[in-house]
């Protein structure tokens, strides 16, 4: 029978389990009432006396100790274990892989948009200073297309310039093509022309120039050359284009294209846009032309894919364009505009009529047709008005009308008074004047009042720039009309001519080509009958 250990024995054993424990500090727990007897009185009293069997940890399985010790003891939970480690590394590896693949990407992206942007961006801080991100018309947006068809003496003057405006709210866009021997004023003084600004100024003149020209505010700009151009349009798969007349152009290229319908590749679109020996009114037929390559080939655009095949074309396409906007914002803008219908996109070329100075031929701006259309554009109206319209709007047979031939075209005059008799107007007088050296036909009028009645009278005839002055011209009548050499386009569109002695013959007896080249050397070569400011001389109207 064993004895209960003295005070003095307890307290040495104490002492020693003290002694061999580092560290560690345990306070021995108060027995409880009814705490467990029987078996486990044997751990009470070595609890009481400060011994440690064994430390587990706190579960949240509300197991106790013995089945917390055999679920560890188990070779499968080492197993799971020791596969969930392996599965963590994995884990953590293909992560920092993902994390290396996607910089990798981004870096690659970065650096190839970036090698787009090079090739494509124009680097000309002027430019973009000219350049204005609001137009100021809302959602309209302007945008100039430059394009350099043929290098000619100096390779400067650009071939074609075509300013276009969208507006995809109004789901309207409109091609208005600029002829580039546009005569304008740089300093209120000095007369130049459009190509001359570019060759001398820059883009950035050119844009300055277009701005006060048509009275907007450009917000992009972009330019081609021809050899690109070709390039440009079979890579879109060609141009969709109704030709109003054939083309045949010695001048322009060795090929020739039927009117109506036409799909046409590179050097068929660059040929069409080259040529300007059109049969009626030829430097309106060749912008108009333009224009409407132009609006096709901004259609063919739109139709890029987006997303990464969209940089993947934009990538090949880079080498031929140059303009201000770089790869992402060409792409927001073709969006924009995807949604325009066809049959809301209108050419318009810019109404001009020819002069010479110094002995070079410009396109002198008609400012106040350039102020209708420019209105009639932003309302979203048709460039030019109805001929049926304006005739309509006014009572013709209350107007008295003069007809007068200066252009040296046997009956023109009496041919226009006939025309204008069967709208109505009642024409009093028919002759010539003095000098035959009328380049264009003039419709004259003096008080504001008649101004309509002038523009009927040119819806009448078919051709015509409308003037009001009084201090050169001196008529009795309402209105005061001047035929001029372009006559021979009225001809023209009846298939007739005028031979070598001034008459009208039927244009099948003579050859149209040889025939539309004399008269465009004859043009060239005559005086024009407006002086180096553009002031008409008088001495032509005596006979008036």
């Amino acid at each position: 029978m064993s004895r209960k250990p003295s005070s003095y024995n307890y307290k040495r054993l104490s002492n020693r389990v003290r002694e061999s424990t580092i560290e560690t500090h345990v306070s021995a727990p108060r027995p409880s009432v009814g705490h467990r007897k029987g078996a486990n009185q044997r751990y009470a009293r070595s609890a009481v006396r400060g011994e440690i069997h064994q430390v587990l940890p706190n579960t949240t399985t509300r197991e106790d100790r013995f089945a917390y010790e055999a679920r560890m003891n188990r070779r499968s939970y080492v197993e799971r274990n020791v596969a969930a480690g392996r599965r963590r590394k994995i884990a953590l590896v293909a992560a920092l892989a993902v994390l290396i693949v996607i910089v990798a990407c981004v870096v690659a992206s970065f650096v190839f948009v970036n090698g787009i942007n090079s090739r494509l961006v124009l680097d000309d801080s002027s430019l973009k200073s000219a350049l204005v991100a609001d137009s100021g018309e809302g959602k309209a947006t302007y945008s100039l297309l430059c394009a350099d068809f043929d290098d000619g003496e100096d390779g400067a003057s650009p071939d074609s310039i075509v300013v276009m405006r969208t507006d995809p709210e109004a789901n309207t866009a409109y091609a208005i093509s600029l002829p580039s021997n546009t005569r304008v004023s740089t300093d209120g003084s000095s007369r130049t022309s459009l190509g001359e600004i570019r060759a001398s100024e820059g883009s950035a003149g050119l844009v300055s120039a277009v701005n006060s020209l048509l009275g907007i505010k450009l917000s992009h700009y972009a330019t081609i050359d021809a050899q690109n151009f070709a390039q440009l349009v079979d890579e879109l798969g060609g141009i969709d284009v109704n030709l109003p007349e054939d083309i045949v152009d010695a001048q322009a290229g060795d090929m020739r294209l039927s009117a109506g319908e036409q799909t046409l590749g590179g050097e068929q679109a660059v040929f069409a846009c080259r040529a300007d020996d059109y049969a009626v009114n030829a430097e309106e037929t060749r912008g108009k032309v333009q224009a409407l390559v132009a609006v096709d080939l901004m259609q063919k655009a739109t139709s890029v894919e987006g997303g990464f095949g969209y940089y993947m074309r934009m990538d090949g396409l880079a080498n031929l364009v140059q303009t201000d906007m770089d790869v992402k914002a060409i792409g927001a803008f073709l969006e924009s505009i995807r949604s325009i219908s066809t049959e809301n996109m209108q050419v318009a070329a810019l109404p001009t009529y020819s002069a010479q100075s110094s002995g070079k031929t410009y396109q002198v701006p008609a400012d106040d047709a350039i102020t209708e259309m420019m209105n009639r554009i932003r309302a979203g109206e048709t460039p030019q008005a109805n001929a049926a319209d304006v005739l309509g709007s006014i009572d013709a047979g209350s107007y008295t009308v003069s007809v007068y031939n200066g252009g040296d075209v046997v009956g023109a005059a009496s041919e226009a008074a006939d025309m204008l008799r069967q709208v109505g107007f009642n024409v009093t007088d028919t002759g010539n004047t003095s000098m035959q050296v009328y380049d264009e036909t003039l419709v004259v009028y003096g008080d504001a009042d008649k101004e309509n009645a002038a523009n009927a009278v040119v819806a009448a005839l078919g051709i015509g720039r409308t003037l009001q002055d009084t201090v050169h011209y001196s008529f009795d009548t309402n209105v005061y009309v001047v035929i001029g050499k372009d006559w021979r386009t009225v001809l023209a569109a009846r298939n007739e001519t005028v031979d070598e002695d001034g008459n009208i013959v039927p244009l099948s007896q003579k050859d149209a080509s040889a025939t539309s080249s004399d008269e465009s050397n004859s043009s060239a070569s005559s005086d024009s009958g407006v002086d180096a400011e553009g002031s008409f001389a008088a001495a032509a109207n005596s006979a008036a």
